[in-house]
Formats: structure tokens, C-alpha cells, sequence
């Protein structure tokens, strides 16, 4: 009998351990085996080789992604908010090289259904919600400077509470060591992966975001605010990834991407997540090659025409007053 309760005793707790985990944290290693186990929304899609993309090279578009099921983000006892700690893989390949159009961004909040728009909002917000009442969290990868939100350049993060006007800001970058003499600059639209790690510690109240080129998570975040997120979050929020573009697009691609409460989010190897497709990089190459000889034939065919013009002008004959009363009466060798 003894053996038969601790069976059922045994079984019970295996039972138990997988919703506790479907729960409290999730983790993509590529997106291949995801479509039945994520929203996606807008023009986002799942491609062949495992990588999700959020947006396309289109113009004023938007993408989400979200995990289909909400989490408990606070202390059912005292109303405070959980720890978190979020992990994801992106790239962002502009249309034109150096010009990136939105951006993306992490975001928890209290529904799926976004009612947002393209452009500066990121698939976020929109013009008429930007107040503390939409109970909205992000974490934005911004590549465009927009003057109406504040942003500090065109290559910054932000941590966005109820509006896109960052709470606070850096421009992307990462430290290689412990100080702060090995700060590198990091170009997110780059087209090349970028890791990044988010968390929030409910002890401190404090926000780190923490980027690499690498899959080893350097020591000083780029990034920290000290916020209790325990007013903005409700019991049960939801976590998603959003990206836009504007009059200038950028394909954002997400590699992998994990999350967990109350500890640290599954780790990412870059060595095992899908990579970009060749073809998209081929087709960028011959942009940037096509751009360029454009570039030069048209600096090439200005200078011919201003040297011409210039010694046009050099050579030309000095008109007197009286000619231009009584008219030419002079020739030019080439005319005889």
C-alpha cells in the first residue's frame, strides 16, 4: 500500500512541475515548432528557416508577437510585483543602409490586441493613448530620432512606461569589461544579431537592459531605472515582442527569445538559433552596390558638366558695350 501512495504521490508531482513551468516561463529556441504556441498579429509570420520576423521591408507596417497565455505578475497577498527576467535574439536589416525604420520592443501588457499604430508608436501606442491608464511596459530598440517623444539619437534604448516618451534612455551600447573605459558602441540596425537581456528586480525596484553581440551577458547593463512597477502592472498581463515601420523600413527578425518569473529567463546560444537567409543578404549587398555605383556615376557626370561649364566660360569673348549696341563684328578662327 505504501508503494502505491508514493506512485500516486510521484505522479502527481510530475503532473504538477509542467503547468507550473507553462506558467512562470517560456523559451524559443528558434520559431520553427512555435506557430500553434504564439499570437502573431499584424504582418509578422514564422519563416521556413525558424526565424520570426516581425516586419518587412513595407512601409508603415506593424507586427506582434505574443505569448499566447497571460502571466501572474503580482503578489496576490500585498498587490506587489513580481521579479521578471526576459532574454531574446534580434536583427534589424534597413531598407537603405544607416537608415532604420522604427524599431522594436519588448512590452507587457493587458492585452494581445494592441490597439496601436505603425511609425514613431511602434506598434505600441497611438496618438490618443499615452498616459499611465493603458498599464503598459516596454523596453524599445529604437532606430529612428523622432523630436516628438524626446528620443535622445536614432540608435537608443528606452524604457517606456505608459508613453513612448522614454523614462529613461541610452544610446545602444556594451561594456566589455568592468568598467566603464570598455564601453563599446553597438549599431542596432546593423543587420547583424544583437542579444539582449531585460530584468526587473522587485527588491531593488530596479530595470536592467543588458546588450551583447555575443551570447555571454556582459556585467554593467547599458541601462538602468529604478521604478515599482507594482502600481502599472494588473494581476495578469500578457508578454510580447512589437515592431513598426515607417516611411523608411526595416525587416526585424527575432532568433530566440525566453522569459521567467521570479528568476532568470532559459539561456540563448546564438550557435544554435536560426540565422539570416542568404538570399536576404545577397539582396542587400547588391543594394548597397547598386546604391553606390549611382552614387558615383552621378558625382562623376557633375563634375564633367562643372568643368565643362567652367571652361566654357574661361574661353569665352569679351563682349564691349559698343558691340551690344551696334552688334558682333568680329569672327572666331572655327568660323573661317
Amino acid at each position: 500500500m505504501g508503494y502505491l501512495v508514493d506512485f500516486f504521490s510521484a505522479l502527481i508531482f510530475l503532473s504538477i512541475i509542467p503547468v507550473s513551468n507553462q506558467l512562470n516561463e517560456f523559451l524559443y529556441s528558434g520559431f520553427k515548432d512555435a506557430a500553434t504556441n504564439i499570437t502573431l498579429s499584424g504582418v509578422s509570420e514564422i519563416q521556413k528557416n525558424g526565424m520570426l520576423r516581425l516586419t518587412n521591408e513595407t512601409s508603415r507596417l506593424l507586427g506582434h508577437a505574443f505569448y499566447p497565455s497571460p502571466f501572474k505578475f503580482k503578489n496576490s497577498s500585498n498587490g506587489k510585483a513580481l521579479s521578471f527576467s526576459t532574454s531574446f535574439v534580434f536583427i534589424i536589416v534597413p531598407e537603405y543602409p544607416k537608415l532604420g525604420g522604427h524599431g522594436l520592443a519588448f512590452t507587457i501588457a493587458t492585452t494581445k490586441d494592441l490597439k496601436a499604430l505603425p511609425s514613431q508608436y511602434l506598434g505600441l501606442l497611438n496618438s490618443s493613448v499615452v498616459n499611465l491608464t493603458n498599464h503598459l511596459f516596454a523596453v524599445e530598440f529604437d532606430t529612428v530620432q523622432d523630436f516628438e517623444f524626446g528620443d535622445i539619437n536614432d540608435n537608443h534604448i528606452g524604457v517606456d512606461i505608459g508613453s513612448l516618451k522614454s523614462n529613461a534612455s541610452a544610446a545602444a551600447a556594451y561594456y566589455t569589461g568592468d568598467s566603464d573605459s570598455s564601453k563599446q558602441d553597438l549599431n542596432l540596425k546593423g543587420g547583424k544579431p544583437i542579444q539582449v537581456w531585460i530584468d526587473y528586480d522587485s527588491f531593488q525596484n530596479v530595470v536592467d537592459v543588458t546588450i551583447s553581440p555575443t551570447s555571454k551577458k556582459p556585467k554593467i547593463p547599458i541601462l538602468s531605472y529604478h521604478v515599482d512597477l507594482s502600481s502599472l502592472f494588473e494581476e495578469y498581463m500578457y508578454v510580447g515582442l512589437s515592431a513598426s515601420t515607417g516611411l523608411l523600413a526595416s525587416s526585424h527578425y527575432m532568433l530566440g527569445w525566453s522569459f521567467k518569473l521570479n528568476g532568470q529567463a532559459p539561456a540563448l546560444d546564438l550557435s544554435s538559433l536560426p540565422s539570416l537567409p542568404a538570399d536576404h543578404k545577397k539582396q542587400h549587398t547588391g543594394l548597397v552596390i547598386g546604391v553606390s555605383a549611382a552614387i558615383v556615376v552621378f558625382v562623376i557626370i557633375s563634375i564633367s558638366t562643372a568643368i565643362y561649364l567652367i571652361r566654357k566660360i574661361k574661353n569665352a569673348d569679351i563682349i564691349e558695350d559698343w558691340e551690344l549696341e551696334m552688334g558682333p563684328h568680329r569672327y572666331s578662327y572655327p568660323n573661317f
